[in-house]
């Protein structure tokens, strides 16, 4: 099957680059073998490359260089970034993230629904705990699994920040309880509502307090230090 001038001419580029297949590469050999123009259109397009690929890109002069420059400088100046994420910073996340592995450790050991059962048990047999309210028990135990991955993480990951130390503390502590709260109630189901919710507290008020306490307090020791 013979091809026309036309296709040839669209399938130029494809040819120049070996991107056609065996039978359409021979086809086209075979019509530039009797056309004359569609040989010539294939010459002046690989001498039009060559010539390109001979271009050496130059570096612009240095005022129009610095023009640029200053204007670009000016266009991300004017980029507005949220006052959250301005005061956010990589030892933020750092925390987050150690939290969540650290916590997944305590997970992995002792798990939520264990604790639970664990905590039922003792308060069914020891006296003493009878005169605490249950509630507080468990809030208690909440406050624990949000207090110590993040005051460890903290510990080891928390580089020194002289500016917004509660800010970015608090902010550490709400992201890490936003993970960590729906977590903890997947893993507990079939226990009681009030329970469970308890427990969610006072795994949101150990995350904000341990990353504000952290960040506020650690940032305080070692920006001393240094």
């Amino acid at each position: 099957m013979t091809m026309s001038c036309q296709s040839i001419k669209t399938n130029i580029p494809s040819f120049l680059t070996e991107e056609l297949s065996r039978d359409e590469y021979d086809r086209m050999l075979g019509h530039m073998k009797t056309c004359a123009l569609c040989r010539q259109e294939m010459k002046d397009l690989k001498a039009t490359w060559n010539q390109m690929d001979q271009w050496k890109i130059e570096d612009p002069p240095s005022p129009i260089k610095a023009k640029v420059m200053a204007f670009a400088r000016e266009e991300l100046e004017d980029v507005h970034i949220p006052w959250w994420l301005s005061r956010v910073k990589t030892s933020v996340f750092q925390t987050v993230l150690g939290a969540l592995g650290f916590s997944l450790i305590i997970y992995l050991v002792l798990p939520y629904d264990k604790i639970i059962i664990l905590c039922e048990t003792l308060i069914s047999k020891e006296t003493f705990l009878a005169f605490f309210p249950k509630g507080v028990i468990y809030f208690i135990l909440g406050l624990l699994y949000g207090v110590v991955p993040i005051s460890v993480s903290g510990i080891c990951f928390l580089k020194p920040i002289k500016k917004d130390q509660l800010m970015k503390g608090l902010g550490a502590g709400a992201v890490f309880a936003a993970f960590l709260v729906p977590f903890f109630i997947l893993q507990c189901p079939g226990f009681e509502a009030g329970l469970i919710f308890t427990m969610a507290l006072g795994i949101i008020t150990g995350s904000l307090s341990g990353g504000t306490g952290t960040f506020w307090g650690l940032s305080k020791v070692r920006v001393g230090v240094t």
